[in-house]
């Protein structure tokens, strides 16, 4: 039995099954107080056991019984824990896990990092040291507070089900003052990847505590982490009643369940980076590349300087659609949350900083003096360009520090030519010293947090040189959505904000993730006849169509006509349903709906007409096909279906010209041959007939001529006496 099977059975509360298993695993792993946890739960157990058997009634049995399930379910967790150290020590997370042994205590690691960051705060504020004395010691003190923040990463990390000593240690660092934001940011991270080595209904409970927190650098990470948790760990979970009565308390909260919204947006936003990065690969950036190259910069003897002003436009030199509108759609990606950077970035954490892994998920801080790439920033034109470059940029925390250290790779000659550049193009009168100051004022919103941290998970999960060793939520995301009915809770949560659930299902709908919209989109669609869930009932109706259920779209549509009638978007897609799915009278219906309102659109025009050559209507078919003949008079399919349509009607002659006319345009089309050789088994020509097709002939020639030679047969237009021995003949290439 494995750990999976005996928590199932578990939260079944079958101690039978379970029970022996959990005392067998513990008393092979050998864990001292594990196992004597276990014995007294057995103990217990079998006394209860026993009173039973002896008639005594005790009230409190399956209130006993349920408690003894609840604790086992935290031993088995552990349990697993143990089994892994003992079994897979080549794993980052066992190497580290013992090697945190040396550490005396959490208490200890938070107890050293209040005190380095209050000295270095009490030695960078001092004006009475000396700047040498103040250098030498802030170094000592920043590698002293790097490696106790790699303890508190690691500790944490590798860490056991907290207790309440552990939760109280977790809240110190959060509400102390002396500890930077950046840190306990980072030690957000570390509880949240705690929880994905084997959840800790404790830690979720502090995760979900610390969205309180007014810091948006330490609440928004909060969140990302809970909810990517309890996506995938509802069901280890599901029995924990204080963390469903705490996640209740939010229900009410309006920001709380917008950013719920926002980050589970953003979340599966990541699920389309693959798809983004191969655009931005393949289309984007070729395109704006070639865009380069194929400006045409005249010589500067040769510009007029009052093109620059007419109209107010750029001379045609400077100016190329098709990389203006690649721009553009770059721009649109990047607003709706894409990662259009993964690409540019993946190849640039290679450097020695991301052989940490707590680095990842470090906030991005020219002031992290501990990285000696970033030492040489301190001051200069190249920190003024970085800062004006990295502050509110659109670039995550570990492609930040990758730009740096590409930067910091330049040289002085690479420098100078970069701070050349771009003095060039700072205008004159514009202090860069103002600039730079200006853009340390910029506070990032909280969907930038929760974007970028986003952002370096995916980066973590995709690139680290130890991914291997990790479950990607990321994949998991691409295969298991979130939406407001992955659980209980969440739906009860969530269910009654329908404008935030349509909204997200809008989302859902436009990232094609149709069956996660199609379900939210269902559940807001709870009347057929209320007018203002037309769009609703429209976008359930392409959801199916996407997936492929073409009966239940039509459905859906019919919903949406009746509800919200004429609409051109709703009629177009019932009458293409209908027409494939083999109800073409419908398809006739609806394209004569569209016809009423668009009576010149080539496309409804071409189509009804052919729905109705399906449907045998040859005569209703005919004058919709000379209107669209007139609309477009040069359309090769317009013309071939016109003289067929006139040859099934009788007008042989009026067919003629049209056919001559094809031929003339393309003699080799399979299409114009097939009618040139119906007009000569009219007239009675075999011969000419075979000679004309025979060099065409084909397997889907001769099933279309088949079908030809039926309706002109129905119509008593051919005499169908030699047409089978005309067929074969065609089929075995008699010459």
């Amino acid at each position: 039995m494995d750990y999976i099977d005996i928590r199932t059975k578990l939260r079944k509360e079958n101690l039978a099954d379970t029970f022996p298993k959990i005392l067998q695993k513990a008393v092979e792993i050998g864990h001292y107080e594990l196992t004597e946890e276990v014995d007294n739960l057995w103990v217990t157990y079998r006394q209860m056991l026993q009173f039973m058997l002896e008639g005594i009634n005790d009230a409190q049995r399956e209130r006993i019984r349920t408690n003894i399930c609840h604790q086992l379910s935290f031993v088995v967790s552990r349990l697993e824990r143990l089994e892994r150290i003992k079994v897979h020590p080549e794993e980052k997370y066992v190497s580290i896990s013992k090697e945190m042994n040396r550490i005396p205590s959490f208490e200890s690691i938070v107890s050293q990092l209040e005190q380095v960051s209050k000295e270095v705060a009490e030695v960078t504020n001092d004006e009475l040291l000396r700047d040498s004395i103040r250098k030498y010691r802030l170094d000592a003190l920043h590698e002293e507070h790097e490696t106790t923040m790699q303890n508190l990463f690691n500790w944490t990390w590798t860490s056991e089900l907290w207790q309440n000593a552990d939760m109280d240690q977790a809240n110190r660092i959060i509400f102390s003052e002396n500890i930077r934001t950046n840190d306990k940011a980072v030690f957000i991270t570390a509880v949240t990847l705690s929880c994905f080595e084997f959840v800790d209904a404790t830690k979720m409970l502090f995760l979900l505590d610390c969205y309180l927190v007014e810091d948006d650098a330490i609440s928004q990470r909060a969140l990302v982490g809970f909810v990517l948790l309890f996506h995938f760990f509802y069901i280890q979970l599901e029995d924990n009643q204080e963390l469903k009565d705490r996640l209740s308390v939010y229900s009410d909260d309006a920001t709380f369940i917008h950013d719920l919204y926002a980050t589970m947006m953003q979340l599966q936003m990541s699920c389309t980076t693959e798809r983004v990065t191969s655009k931005m690969r393949n289309d984007i950036m070729p395109a704006l590349m070639q865009g380069v190259m194929n400006k045409k910069m005249p010589k500067k003897k040769d510009i007029d300087p009052e093109a620059f002003n007419k109209n107010g436009e750029n001379p045609e030199w400077m100016y190329d659609e098709k990389m203006d509108k690649k721009m553009q759609e770059m721009a649109e990606m990047q607003l709706d949350g894409a990662d259009i950077y993964f690409a540019s970035f993946s190849t640039l954490k290679g450097y020695p900083f991301f052989h940490q892994m707590s680095h990842w998920f470090y906030p991005f801080s020219l002031d992290n003096n501990y990285t000696p790439e970033l030492r040489k920033f301190s001051d200069g034109m190249v920190n003024k360009i970085l800062r004006l470059i990295l502050n509110g940029s659109p670039f995550c925390n570990s492609d930040k520090y990758s730009l740096c250290f590409t930067f910091s790779n330049l040289g002085n000659m690479g420098e100078s030519a970069v701070e050349e550049q771009i003095s060039r193009q700072i205008p004159d009168g514009m202090d860069i010293d103002a600039l730079a100051e200006d853009s340390e004022m910029h506070k990032p919103q909280k969907a930038d947090i929760r974007r970028h941290y986003v952002f370096d998970l995916y980066r973590f999960y995709h690139i680290y040189p130890y991914k291997q060793q990790f479950a990607n939520p990321f994949e998991a995301l691409q295969k298991y959505p979130i939406t407001p009915f992955s659980n209980p809770w969440l739906k009860e949560l969530m269910a009654d904000d329908k404008e935030e659930m349509a909204q997200y299902a809008d989302f859902m709908m436009r990232k094609e993730f149709y069956q996660s919209a199609l379900d939210i989109f269902t559940t807001i669609a709870d009347n057929e006849f209320d007018p203002d869930l037309a769009s609703i009932w429209q976008k359930i109706g392409f959801c199916h169509q996407k997936l492929k259920e073409p009966e239940e779209a039509i459905h859906a549509y019919t919903i949406a006509n009746n509800l919200k009638p004429n609409s051109k978007w709703t009629l177009s897609h019932l009458a293409s349903l209908c027409n494939g799915a083999d109800r073409k009278e419908e398809a006739i219906k609806y394209y004569q709906e569209l016809l009423a309102i668009h009576p010149d659109n080539l496309k409804y025009v071409v189509n009804a007409s052919q729905a109705m050559i399906q449907c045998d209507q040859y005569e209703e078919a005919l004058p919709l096909l000379y209107k669209a003949s007139f609309l477009d008079e040069e359309s090769l399919q317009v013309k071939q279906l016109l003289a067929w349509c006139l040859m099934v009607n009788g007008k042989k002659e009026e067919s003629v010209k049209f056919v001559l006319e094809l031929l003339t345009t393309d003699a080799n089309n399979e299409e114009t041959n097939i009618l040139y050789a119906l007009l000569f088994l009219m007239d009675g020509k075999l011969k000419e007939a075979y000679h004309q097709l025979s060099p065409i002939v084909n397997t889907n020639s001769l099933e279309n001529l088949q079908q030809k030679l039926d309706v002109l047969c129905r119509h008593q237009l051919l005499e169908n006496n030699a047409l089978v021995l005309f067929m074969d003949a065609l089929s075995l290439h008699i010459v």
